[in-house]
């Protein structure tokens, strides 16, 4: 039987509780798109680039690391049942009965002067172009893209069962881990069904995790190699955000985000090998991190983590409503509107789950039957 990683558990539940802070701050910042912007501060900005480019990526890593240990537990009708139940029913219940909410919010502060039952039914008899425009599965995108990946990836999880294999890194293990990010740069090409959310790397970051990253000689190289990984990601990502936050704040780019070149050249695929090297030194830095300060259980702990995929689904919708709320109530606060959306929408995130969690109908709907 093999022995729990807490480590894992602990940097997941690291990374969905900053979904916190980053969606709050959406709101005072130009990067991307978000339901309503309010400002275009350069804080708010740092804080979004600082972990846009790899806090995502590094859960899919994690999620490839979870199938191996998985797949040494379960047959293979059983994993794709718990990917089914886990992922593919919450991200469906998800756009149908929680992402609605959020977007009201949000078209309430642009103007919108209708009812929720009117959006709601907008919005589901037009299911298929919201859904296209990224606005009805808003960050459900991820359950969508990691149910997506551990089909197309299913395949070769079943032909390659852990213990079935030779550790291709198993030698010279850090730098042929670092050579991947060549093949990371060259897949953020493809299928960017998204802005900037490529198929073909969030299942690369997988298949790392299940083949390479699983490995326990793997992960203690990146434990004893952890500060030089961490601090070359620092110095990379101090060198990307300053002047792209910058860039974001300016008058030119207050309107919206500045998109990233999707066509082939030179220039661009540096852009991409840079933003990726960092990707990948934020995976490798905090996976060495985590390892070797966060390998502990406590009750709360183990009772977040395993809340993490509720929490994922439900923050949304209350850090949407507070914050509508907070503008409206205490304008020209910035502080204190992002302070209060945070506080406020975990408060209320963790009792919609304790609520949720107690009726059968919900358990299932939103993949809490084991809570």
């Amino acid at each position: 039987m093999p022995v729990r990683k807490y480590y894992l558990d602990n940097v997941r539940l690291m990374i969905i509780l900053v979904l916190f802070p980053y969606h709050s701050l959406l709101l005072y910042s130009g990067v991307g798109s978000y339901y309503f912007h309010v400002a275009n501060h350069f804080a708010a900005n740092a804080f979004i680039l600082s972990f846009a480019p790899w806090f995502m990526q590094l859960l899919f890593a994690i999620a490839g690391i979870a199938a191996y240990y998985s797949l040494k537990r379960r047959n293979p009708r059983e994993y794709l049942k718990e990917r089914v139940s886990k992922l593919f029913i919450p991200m469906l219940a998800g756009a149908v009965l929680v992402m609605p909410l959020s977007i009201y919010f949000g078209y309430l502060y642009n103007g919108y002067a209708g009812s929720f039952p009117a959006l709601w039914w907008e919005l589901m008899s037009n299911g298929l172009s919201y859904l296209e425009s990224g606005l009805l599965i808003g960050p459900l995108w991820f359950l969508l893209y990691l149910f997506a990946v551990s089909i197309l990836a299913f395949p070769v999880l079943v032909k390659y069962k852990p213990g079935a294999w030779r550790n291709p890194v198993e030698k010279g293990t850090l730098p042929k881990l670092l050579l991947l990010v060549i093949p990371l740069a060259i897949g953020s090409y493809f299928l960017n069904f998204y802005p900037e959310k490529s198929l073909v790397q969030f299942l690369l970051l997988f298949l790392f995790g299940y083949f390479l990253l699983s490995d326990d000689g793997v992960q203690r190289k990146l434990e004893e190699r952890r500060w030089p990984l961490f601090i070359s990601f620092l110095v990379l990502t101090i060198l990307y955000v300053k002047p792209t936050a910058t860039n974001f704040t300016s008058a030119t780019a207050a309107a919206g985000s500045i998109p990233m070149a999707s066509y082939f050249d030179l220039a661009t695929f540096l852009v991409k090998l840079f933003t990726n090297l960092i990707l990948w030194l934020g995976v490798l830095s905090i996976m060495g991190m985590g390892k070797h300060f966060l390998e502990f259980k406590k009750k709360s702990t183990i009772y977040l983590s395993a809340r993490s995929f509720p929490i994922y689904i439900f923050h949304i919708v209350w850090i949407n409503l507070f914050a509508y709320y907070l503008l409206k109530w205490m304008p020209d606060r910035m502080i204190i509107q992002i302070v209060l959306t945070m506080l406020l929408g975990f408060l209320f995130t963790m009792a919609t789950i304790e609520a949720f969690k107690r009726i059968k109908i919900t358990q299932i709907l939103f993949g809490m039957k084991s809570l």
